[in-house]
């Protein structure tokens, strides 16, 4: 694989340890409907759009409740993380997003968030001067795992498909890559861990930042830990 011109990086679990302040956002958006405790499983939903989680959240809801408990997940969910915006950002993040800026990729944040909200993390966090593009599930179409968002962020961008890198911790993240016809490189300090990455057909997974701006460097050197499988 040549070495891709456009990076395109999920968010949540990603670029932000977020899953703790998404969960607790759950519950303040569940809790006034007596959906609390949540379900066990309720991490793995994270990554997917809000129409898609409060539904299996609040099963008993329709669409009032739905629409209501998604304005007190954003409420919560933005007091949150301004408040833990300092300590939200994995560690080598700001590094790599900067030396790959100076190298000439153009970066692109694609989500399930709205765009607004994921504009507002990136400005929390002081992560906002660093990607060219911000795409969120109200932008395309199909949200995640349909491919339409990153081939958005790639035609946005001017880029060909196959000069894109797609990084996420969801088995979402890199369906969609994989429909879109880009490349997936999974990172398991996320939502998921390598074999579920594998599976949904990841060509690399990273276990941390260092490894994976080496992937990115050098994708087509970095075939060991896809031969750990």
């Amino acid at each position: 694989m040549k070495r891709a011109r456009g990076v395109l990086f999920d968010l949540d679990g990603t670029l932000v340890d977020s899953p703790s302040v998404i969960l607790a956002a759950f519950h303040d958006a569940c809790a006034p409907y007596g959906a609390v405790p949540l379900p066990a499983d309720a991490r793995g939903l994270i990554g997917k759009p809000l129409d898609t989680i409060l539904p299996l959240l609040i099963p008993r809801g329709d669409e009032t409740v739905w629409e209501a408990a998604k304005a007190l997940f954003r409420e919560s969910f933005a007091r949150r993380s301004r408040a833990a915006a300092s300590t939200l950002v994995f560690p080598g993040v700001r590094e790599l997003l900067t030396d790959l800026s100076e190298e000439g990729a153009r970066i692109a944040v694609v989500t399930s968030k709205i765009t607004r909200s994921a504009h507002e993390l990136l400005e929390s966090t002081g992560l906002d001067r660093h990607p060219d593009l911000v795409i969120g599930h109200d932008l395309a179409t199909r949200g995640k795992p349909a491919p339409d968002p990153a081939l958005l962020a790639a035609d946005s961008l001017g880029l060909r498909p196959e000069e894109c890198v797609v990084v996420g911790d969801s088995p979402d993240d890199v369906t969609m890559a994989v429909d879109a016809g880009m490349t997936a490189i999974g990172v398991d300090w996320g939502v998921a861990d390598a074999e579920a990455l594998f599976s949904a057909g990841a060509l690399l997974v990273a276990g941390s930042v260092l490894e994976l701006a080496g992937h990115l460097h050098d994708p087509a050197l970095q075939t060991a830990t896809k031969a750990t499988r």
